[in-house]
C-alpha cells in the first residue's frame, strides 16, 4: 500500500461548517437540523500550514478543497490557503467544490486567480435547485459563479438528477455554456444507497422543526438513473447487502490514485467515504462506526489517526493506515470499503463517469 512519499492528491475539509441543508448530506437529519455530534471546526491559517510544510508540498499534485460535512468556502481563509499553495509549489493544482451560495463576490474573483477549477453544485434551476440545495439563493449562485468566471476561473456546473429536475437537464446545460462555464457534469447520484447501506428510491426531507416537508426520488428517466442500483437486486435485501460490503474484495480508489483525506475534525483516511462513518444517528449505532473505533485503538488511539495531535507522515506510514488496509479480506474489513471499492458493485463509477475533475 501506499506511503507518505507517495502522496499525490488530498481531498481537504477546512470547514464543516455550511449555509446549505442538503437532505442526503451526513451533516443534517436529512435536510432539517444540523446533527449534534459533529464537532463544528474551521481551520485556522496556523493549522494550515503545519500540515501543508514542506516535505508534503514538494511531492504533492493536487489539492481539492471539499468536504464531507461543510463547504470550503464558508472558511474566511480559503483565498490565503490557496495563495499559500501556489507560493510554496507552483505546480499544484488547486480544486473547490462550493453549492456557491456563500462566499462574497470578492471572495470568488480572487479564487480565480489561484484555483484551476470551482465545481458548483447546481441541481437544477431557479424554480428547483433549492428543492436538494436548502437555503441557497439562486441569484447569488449565479453572481458568485459569473465573477469567478469573469475573472479568469474556470467554472464546472455539477448536476445531480432527481425526478423533480429530470426535464431540466438540457436547460441548465444551455444556461451554464451561456454563463461561460467550461463544462457540464450529470450526476447520477449513488446516495439512495443510504449510508447504512440500505436502497430506497424516495427520501423524506425534513425541517428544523422535525416534520416532513417533501420527498425527493431517484429520476424516472433511464439515463440518469445510476447503473448501480440496476446492477445490485442484493441491496433490496439489507442482510444480503451488508454481507456482501463485509466480504467483498476490496480494490481501493484511493491506494490507486495515490489520494488522501483531511477531514474538518483532523481525523485522516485514504478516502471521505470513511470519514462518514463518524457522526450522525445513522451512522453511530451501526457496524462500521464500531469497528473504525477499534481499529483506531488497535493503532494506539483515536490521536494517531487526527492530523491535530499526530504528523501526517506518522499517520499514513504508521499503523492507522495500515489497520484499514489490513482488514481488507478479514473480519474486521469495513463495510463502507466493501460497498464503495468492492469487486462487484460500483456506484460511484456510474456517478462520476462523465466528471473530468482531474487535472
Amino acid at each position: 500500500m501506499y506511503k507518505f512519499n507517495d502522496i499525490k492528491i488530498i481531498q481537504l475539509e477546512i470547514s464543516n461548517f455550511c449555509n446549505a441543508a442538503c437532505p442526503q448530506c451526513p451533516r443534517n437529519y436529512f435536510g432539517g437540523k444540523t446533527i449534534p455530534t459533529l464537532p463544528l471546526h474551521a481551520w485556522t491559517m496556523d493549522e494550515f500550514k503545519q500540515i501543508f510544510n514542506t516535505e508534503l508540498l514538494n511531492n504533492l499534485q493536487q489539492v481539492y478543497f471539499c468536504g464531507t460535512y461543510g463547504d470550503p468556502v464558508t472558511n474566511r481563509h480559503l483565498v490565503s490557503m490557496c495563495k499559500f499553495l501556489k507560493e510554496c509549489n507552483a505546480q499544484i493544482k488547486i480544486g473547490i467544490h462550493t453549492n456557491g451560495s456563500v462566499g462574497s463576490v470578492k471572495t470568488y474573483q480572487q479564487l480565480a486567480l489561484y484555483s484551476e477549477f470551482i465545481a458548483f453544485g447546481i441541481d437544477g434551476l431557479e424554480d428547483t435547485n433549492h428543492i436538494y440545495r436548502r437555503n441557497t439563493k439562486w441569484g447569488k449562485i449565479l453572481n458568485n459563479a459569473k465573477a469567478y468566471i469573469d475573472a479568469g476561473g474556470v467554472a464546472i456546473w455539477d448536476f445531480i438528477v432527481f425526478k423533480h429536475n429530470q426535464h431540466q437537464v438540457q436547460e441548465a446545460h444551455r444556461l451554464s455554456q451561456s454563463l461561460g462555464f467550461k463544462s457540464f457534469n450529470v450526476k447520477k447520484t449513488s446516495r439512495f444507497l443510504n449510508r447504512n447501506h440500505t436502497y430506497n428510491s424516495a427520501l423524506e426531507v425534513y425541517n428544523a422543526n422535525g416534520g416532513v416537508d417533501y420527498t425527493i426520488t431517484i429520476p424516472t428517466i433511464p439515463e440518469y438513473i445510476n447503473e448501480g442500483y440496476q446492477k445490485i437486486s442484493i441491496v433490496s435485501n439489507t442482510t444480503k447487502c451488508h454481507s456482501y460490503a463485509k466480504h467483498a474484495k476490496v480494490s481501493c480508489n484511493a491506494n490507486r490514485i495515490k489520494e488522501i483525506y483531511i477531514g474538518a475534525d483532523g481525523f485522516v483516511f485514504p478516502c471521505g467515504w470513511l470519514h462518514d462513518r463518524l457522526y450522525g444517528p445513522e451512522v453511530e449505532i451501526n457496524n462500521d462506526h464500531t469497528m473504525i473505533k477499534q481499529l483506531m485503538d488497535n493503532a494506539g488511539g483515536w490521536p494517531l489517526a487526527n492530523v491535530f495531535y499526530t504528523p501526517l507522515r506518522t499517520i499514513v506510514d504508521g499503523t492507522w493506515f495500515n489497520e484499514i488496509f489490513t482488514s481488507w479480506g478479514t473480519d474486521q474489513q469495513l463495510e463502507r470499503c466493501g460497498m464503495m471499492c468492492g469487486s462487484d458493485i460500483n456506484l460511484i463509477g456510474p456517478q462520476n463517469k462523465e466528471i473530468g475533475y482531474k487535472l
